[in-house]
């Protein structure tokens, strides 16, 4: 009896021990479990926010594109060889417009492969998506940098074609100086106003001919002096004013290129052919 009862507590500490390694392996799976599923959760929520980091990529990319505007005017440019200012700011900024873009896919695919390396490999299959994501951009940089290019070389051309321009303006500056000099020169004659003994005194006519000082006629002396003689420019100028009331014209102008008429009790000559006029360069009108 007393022997049964040994045995008996004995089996109940063994059951008890059993129970009690029981009971705490039950705890540890299940802590286990719970670690797993946590773990499982995180790995799901990193897997999400890596697809949308990868899809917000792709748009960025696919953002990333010459369009036909941009793509038909540097095709124009470069035919045309020519690149104005409007065109070309709006050029640039395309183009900075673009490159902005691709680095700002780069610092996202750059922060998308930190976070992958630092789940430890739990987010498995991504990287071949990355992969491709940085081969798509890399095609993106290809084609901003021909861009690029291309738009270098059209200011670089446009430059040169500045310099040619300004070089061809100073020329035709100077062509149009040498013209309206020359013009001027055609244009321009030289007259002398007075009476017959102010005329005579300066040199500027002589009387001429006749017998023992009768009869003598009044003629030019062909005197230059410039002190005398005043420029008119016909192209610009067609009235002389004459300041007195009787007045005839010495020189052989063409008489019907010209007309001597009376203004507000003052005489004017009138050039009525300016070609035909100075023909004659120097005028002398003698007053009276």
């Amino acid at each position: 009896m007393r022997r049964s009862t040994v045995l008996l507590s004995l089996l109940s500490m063994a059951l008890f021990v059993v129970g009690v390694s029981l009971v705490e392996r039950v705890q540890r799976d299940a802590g286990s479990i719970a670690a797993m599923q946590k773990l499982q959760e995180s790995t799901r929520a990193r897997y999400a926010q890596a697809i949308q980091q990868i899809s917000t990529i792709q748009d960025s990319l696919n953002a990333i594109a010459i369009d036909d505007a941009t793509a038909m005017r540097i095709t124009r440019l470069d035919a045309e060889r020519r690149l104005s200012p409007t065109q070309g700011d709006e050029v640039l900024a395309r183009v900075a417009e673009l490159r902005a873009g691709i680095q700002r896919t780069r610092e996202r695919i750059e922060s998308l492969e930190s976070s992958l390396k630092h789940s430890n490999g739990q987010i498995a299959g991504l990287g071949k998506l990355v992969k491709q994501l940085k081969q798509n951009l890399a095609a993106k940089e290809e084609m901003v940098a021909q861009l690029n290019g291309q738009v270098a070389s059209l200011e670089t051309h446009v430059t040169e074609l500045n310099s040619t321009v300004d070089q061809a303006n100073t020329r035709i500056a100077e062509q149009s100086d040498t013209l309206e000099q020359r013009r001027r020169e055609l244009g321009t004659i030289y007259y002398a106003i007075g009476s017959k003994h102010d005329l005579m005194k300066n040199g500027v006519v002589e009387a001429r001919g006749g017998v023992l000082g009768l009869g003598k006629t009044l003629g030019p002396t062909g005197n230059l002096d410039a002190s005398v003689f005043q420029p008119v420019d016909t192209d610009q100028e067609t009235v002389i004013p004459i300041a007195a009331t009787k007045a005839h014209v010495l020189t052989p102008q063409p008489r019907q290129s010209y007309s001597i008429q009376s203004v507000n009790g003052r005489l004017e000559l009138h050039i009525l052919d300016a070609q035909a006029f100075r023909q004659v360069r120097r005028l002398v009108i003698v007053t009276a």
